[in-house]
């Protein structure tokens, strides 16, 4: 048999993971996202959370995640309350991408659309 069509290697759990894209919505500036973000994931008890940012730009960005820490990433970056500085943090999730080629592609199309506003 081929490797290639065995029905067991797709439903290895240690394969490496396959990332998704999130989108996150909050008004953080760039440079605190990345640390808000862990903060959050920390906060909920996601030891090592795997996550990247992908882009992030007018409030609202691409995270990449592996598949294994989407619900856990959604469920911390839903969140209302105090921030590192006491600030209040506001932040959402909105859509989760299959791909990350269909959630840089949504990023490039918002682009478009708010260059066109202006």
């Amino acid at each position: 048999m081929s490797p290639r069509k065995s029905s067991t290697s797709s439903g290895n759990p240690t394969v490496r993971p396959r990332y998704l894209g999130v989108e996150v919505a909050g008004e953080l500036s760039p440079r605190s996202v990345e640390h808000e973000l862990r903060r959050r994931l920390e906060a909920i008890g996601a030891h090592q959370p795997t996550f990247q940012i992908i882009r992030w730009e007018a409030g609202r960005g691409l995270v990449r995640v592996a598949h294994y820490d989407v619900r856990r990433a959604r469920e911390a970056w839903n969140y209302r309350g105090p921030g590192t500085a006491g600030q209040l943090l506001t932040l959402r999730t909105d859509r989760t991408y299959g791909t990350l080629r269909k959630g840089k592609a949504w990023m490039n199309g918002r682009r478009r659309v708010v260059a066109a506003e202006a």
